[in-house]
């Protein structure tokens, strides 16, 4: 994350009671064992031991598919690791995306460049269609950068491999984080997924059973054109403000991106202001800053006279108490529209 003359602040892209048993009073045992019932009762009492039998069997086949799968039929509440709440469900709302969080137990999360060999045979399953139009690509009209990470110079916590990437879980940012991506289809045991790499907008493969899905109804839209900024919780608008955008010759890209991590700033009255949400975009100008990557961030500022302006090195640079609502309240995997 950059921006002209800001301290680093943390913030340079990286470099996880049994009930007793009563006995029937004797003059009732007597009674039973001097009386015959009628043959049409013990008939009678036989069927209806039959039906109690199969209706307490059909009642505990159903129990045992509610206890197996409870997911088919009731949404379960989870949270992210920032306390924020995020629900799980079978099939996401039209304005909804989908979440994957690197489970605790995967230490290095094992991510395909190519499509597994199940991807094209296995039935598609839509995750995420936005009803929003996705941003154009700004890389799409420059000449390509260097790309972020590779085997020869890697990231901290991002390596390029033979088959792919590999990304420590958790992050690389302070406080600790799951490694998170924003879902984009799903095809049997494998999802594919935005990543934090350059080029841009790169999507990779990786197996379910490495996260963790979750949903999020939260989005953000930056529309650079106009230096505005809206935050949606659906078709709600619950922020909007001006923003500073990217200068001329570091411009901020557009398309489609997500936040990473939600990054607190030991000096909330510095450059960064209090917050930083990091994305998973980099700066398609710069292929450095300072001593990290050039990782494109929404944050804080100390200059709100600039707001509504063009100066930073493509950071989003938004009011501080707007930064710090969204780090609230918005969980990591939120997407970010940069419209141009």
């Amino acid at each position: 994350m950059h921006d002209e003359g800001e301290s680093q602040d943390s913030l340079a892209g990286p470099a996880s009671p049994t009930n007793p048993e009563q006995n029937t009073p004797e003059p009732f045992q007597r009674a039973a064992r001097a009386e015959k019932p009628p043959p049409y009762i013990r008939v009678t009492n036989f069927r209806l031991a039959v039906v109690a039998i199969v209706g307490a069997v059909l009642v505990a086949g159903l129990l045992a598919v509610l206890i197996a799968r409870p997911e088919a039929l009731y949404p379960s509440s989870s949270k992210d690791s920032n306390g924020r709440p995020t629900t799980t469900v079978k099939e996401v709302a039209s304005d909804a995306s989908r979440i994957a969080t690197t489970k605790p137990s995967v230490q290095v999360l094992q991510v395909l460049a190519n499509k597994p060999p199940t991807w094209d045979s296995a039935k598609p399953v839509v995750l995420y269609e936005s009803r929003i139009t996705i941003p154009p690509s700004s890389q799409d009209g420059l000449d390509p950068r260097v790309p972020l990470p590779t085997t020869e110079e890697p990231i901290q916590g991002r390596r390029a491999t033979a088959e792919g990437w590999e990304f420590d879980n958790p992050g690389p940012y302070a406080p600790p984080q799951p490694f998170t991506m924003a879902v984009t289809e799903r095809r049997g045991d494998w999802l594919k997924v935005m990543l934090p790499l350059r080029p841009n907008h790169t999507e990779g493969y990786v197996s379910i059973r490495d996260v963790d899905l979750s949903t999020t109804r939260y989005r953000i839209e930056v529309d650079l054109s106009e230096n505005l900024l809206r935050a949606f919780d659906g078709n709600k608008i619950v922020a909007q403000t001006q923003v500073v955008a990217g200068a001329a010759n570091t411009q901020t890209p557009t398309g489609l991106f997500y936040v990473t991590d939600i990054v607190p700033q030991k000096n909330p009255a510095g450059a960064y202001g209090p917050f930083a949400l990091a994305t998973n975009g980099y700066s398609e100008m710069m292929d450095v800053f300072a001593t990290g990557a050039p990782v494109v961030a929404l944050h804080g500022t100390n200059t709100p006279e600039k707001l509504g302006t063009n100066v930073s090195n493509g950071c989003i640079r938004v009011p501080n108490e707007i930064i710090t609502q969204l780090a609230e309240t918005f969980p990591q995997g939120t997407l970010v529209f940069l419209q141009p």
